[in-house]
């Protein structure tokens, strides 16, 4: 049981350290330190750099997907997996972006650490547009949903706030516009 906790407590430092200080200041060092454990301490439950970032990406897709079942949840209306999916992106859009732009970082130094989110958007893209009338159009814009967060962990444009706005708004419009096979 000791050892869940700590384990939780460490990807909690891991989280403030990227939040706080970006994603290249998330070391081993950094996260012990943030933790008030040793080096070897920290090490004991996550071997290696590659290790805690792949339990981080673990923790931020559980998260992700909570936040879209909770989602559908409260709209409980058709196409809400789209709907729901744009409002899990907005979330990592804004409290998690320094956590994800880490991972994204850590995904291009081993790109194999990205093989569970590849796994995991898989599945819920076969899931998502099984139930669309117009699966190829709801695929162009999960893509630019997508973009759009690509766009954001990257710091490319559109940067401008009205216009990542009108963005949201079009593909607000877009998302009704599916809709479910019966």
């Amino acid at each position: 049981m000791r050892k869940a906790i700590a384990r939780e407590t460490i990807l909690d430092a891991a989280t403030v350290v990227a939040q706080r200080d970006g994603a290249s200041r998330l070391t081993i060092e950094a996260v012990a330190r943030e933790v008030g454990l040793s080096k070897a301490g920290l090490l004991y439950s996550f071997p290696s750099k590659d290790a805690l970032m792949a339990a981080l990406l673990e923790r931020m897709i559980e998260k992700f997907s909570a936040r879209v079942e909770g989602s559908a949840d409260r709209q409980g209306r058709a196409c809400s997996d789209m709907r729901a999916k744009l409002d899990a992106l907005l979330g990592l859009m804004g409290e998690d972006t320094p956590l994800a732009h880490a991972i994204l970082v850590a995904g291009t130094h081993n790109p194999a650490l990205l093989d569970p989110l590849r796994t995991h958007i898989a599945g819920e893209m076969r899931e998502m547009l099984d139930g669309l009338s117009d699966p190829v159009g709801a695929l162009v814009l999960l893509s630019a949903m997508d973009g759009m967060l690509l766009q954001h962990l990257l710091g490319l444009p559109p940067s401008d706030p009205e216009l990542r706005r009108q963005m949201l708004e079009r593909i607000e419009v877009m998302i009704s516009e599916f809709e479910v096979r019966s």
